[in-house]
């Protein structure tokens, strides 16, 4: 896959089957898209491309109402790579794309890119102020002789699939719930980092976990998870997310007890999956009552998930 980091004149590419989107999380939703996209390119003879941002547009429009990234922007690489894209517009929101009208916005696209056919979700706004919608942009279509085709809202279980929906989900614990929305687990990477060893002399080692703080974590709990090293090697866990508050003066962490592990990983790079949240955060009045607590939920997790 070919990735651009600005909007280049790409004209010796013909035929560009374009999926457009923000693709916060690349979720089920947003996976239909760009999979029509690639289907349609691909039946054509054509290239197929996505258009999106490598950073999210309130980060220019309104910082203080900028949420929690689902995924990080390498991530999103990563997954679009996956769908089979020929093409990868990973473009910076800046406040010079924020003040193009729609109209305007269409045509810096339709300068540089041979543009044959744009697929969106019914749920699509761009151009200043997101004054530009599906029916606007068919008529821009019609204008500058591409095509448009609108994906209708992707609905589990009874729930429309959403980027807002799937970040409250997992910042009320529910991970099994939101995993299906995604299409895959909800996932963090992170280096771990030497804590305060707590764990070790509890007899439950624990890897301390260093996170992007734009990154969105789950809601503070224990969790039966996988843990992914670089090489891929998949091992079973139970983290826990949360101030420790069976002791004082306690910072917010991931940490994670990696089940029949007890090598040294400081510094190392590793993704945890999250499979489900098994309860919340306790305050225990003492330290043999955690130990209990943290092995009965290491035999909950290796009876219940693995």
């Amino acid at each position: 896959m070919k990735v651009f980091t600005q909007i280049e004149n790409v004209k010796q590419y013909p035929a560009i089957y374009m999926a457009l989107g923000t693709f916060d999380g690349i979720h089920v939703g947003h996976q239909k898209i760009i999979a029509r996209t690639v289907k349609q390119a691909k039946t054509r003879n054509g290239n197929s491309a996505v258009f999106t941002f490598s950073n999210h547009p309130l980060n220019v429009i309104d910082a203080d109402r900028r949420p929690p990234l689902i995924i990080t922007n390498q991530e999103k690489i990563n997954l679009i790579a996956g769908l089979g894209v020929d093409m990868l517009f990973n473009v910076p929101f800046s406040a010079e794309l924020l003040q193009l009208n729609p109209e305007c916005f269409i045509e810096k696209i339709i300068t540089n890119i041979n543009l044959k056919h744009v697929t969106v979700g019914a749920n699509f706004t761009y151009g200043y102020k997101g004054a530009g919608n599906t029916e606007s942009l068919t008529l821009a279509g019609t204008k500058h002789n591409f095509a448009v085709d609108v994906v209708g809202m992707v609905d589990v279980e009874g729930i429309v699939v959403s980027s807002t929906v799937i970040r409250q989900l997992v910042a009320e614990g529910d991970v099994r719930q939101a995993a299906k929305l995604l299409g895959r687990p909800v996932a963090i990477s992170g280096k771990t980092s030497k804590g305060d060893q707590r764990g070790r002399t509890l007899g439950f080692p624990t890897a301390n976990f260093i996170i992007e703080p734009e990154l969105l974590i789950p809601a503070d709990g224990v969790y039966a998870v996988h843990v992914y090293d670089e090489t891929g090697t998949k091992r079973n866990g139970v983290a826990n997310i949360g101030n420790n508050p069976t002791f004082d003066h306690q910072t917010h962490r991931v940490e994670v007890h990696i089940l029949d592990f007890d090598s040294v990983v400081y510094g190392q790079q590793f993704e945890i999956q999250f499979i489900d949240r098994m309860r919340g955060e306790i305050a225990f009045s003492n330290v043999e009552q955690l130990k209990v607590q943290m092995q009965a939920d290491i035999e909950f997790a290796r009876k219940q998930y693995f």
